[in-house]
């Protein structure tokens, strides 16, 4: 039950109408530049980003690892340090005559010339 009816709707003037459908155009590629240059800024921030994270990473754990080794050389350095001490008293000791005696006495029984050595039970 579909009736044909005449229209009464006029077109508009085609010059007028050109020129406002050329005007959309224009708005619409400018509106697709816009959102491609920015999808392009966002990828290139993110990727950025995605790269300065990256470094900063690996070199907080670069840094960790040295810290870690600088802590296990400082102690090293310690026990060198107090070894150095101890080898140094040995050699003050090695060049005291005394010491020297008591040490032959102790360990190797000798004695002074008209000396009697007696070994004490401990």
């Amino acid at each position: 039950m579909v009736t044909k009816r005449s229209s009464m709707v006029k077109e508009m003037d085609t010059t007028y109408k050109q020129q406002l459908e050329m005007e959309m155009e224009t708005q619409s590629r400018k509106r697709r530049g816009l959102i491609r240059r920015l999808t392009l800024l966002g990828i290139l921030s993110l990727s950025l980003f995605c790269i300065a994270f990256v470094t900063i990473y690996a070199q907080a754990n670069t840094i960790e690892e040295k810290e870690q080794k600088r802590v296990a050389l400082q102690n090293q350095l310690e026990t060198l340090e107090l070894e150095q001490e101890n080898l140094e008293q040995e050699i003050e000791n090695y060049n005291n005559l005394e010491y020297i005696a008591e040490i032959a006495r102790r360990d190797y029984y000798l004695s002074k010339p008209g000396e009697t050595l007696f070994k004490l039970p401990e």
